[in-house]
């Protein structure tokens, strides 16, 4: 299962690579993980969002929808239903998404400062 990693560099860009979560055993499953508040949110088709920060940092599954997320230097990748996302650029220049195809629908979770996903496989560096 692969996740998507929204972050910024040190020098206030934002990235983005895709990392493999980790599971293992017969039926593959991962670690546990702490996790906060949840909401729900959709996003309607055509709708851009310009430059932002993360307001947490947090998980999002997108439910529904296809999502185009656009780091500060230009690198674009494409969410489809099913993808999950963390977002953790909470500071420096941010990022930009775009509802490409139909109403986005996403789960956010919120998740604590412990939660560090760099030591997880990287599929694609950003």
């Amino acid at each position: 299962m692969r996740i998507v990693r929204i972050y910024s560099k040190t020098s206030g860009e934002s990235a983005i690579e895709v990392r493999e979560v980790p599971m293992s055993g017969p039926r593959p499953t991962s670690a546990s993980f702490q996790a906060g508040a949840l909401f729900f949110r959709e996003t309607a088709e055509g709708f851009v969002q310009d430059l932002h920060h993360a307001p947490r940092r947090q998980l999002i599954f997108l439910t529904s929808g296809i999502l185009e997320i656009e780091s500060s230097g230009g690198e674009r990748f494409v969410c489809r239903p099913g993808d999950l996302i963390f977002a953790e650029d909470t500071q420096g220049k941010g990022h930009i998404t775009r509802s490409l195809r139909d109403t986005r629908g996403f789960v956010h979770v919120a998740m604590p400062d412990d939660f560090d996903v760099t030591a997880w496989p990287l599929i694609k560096k950003g």
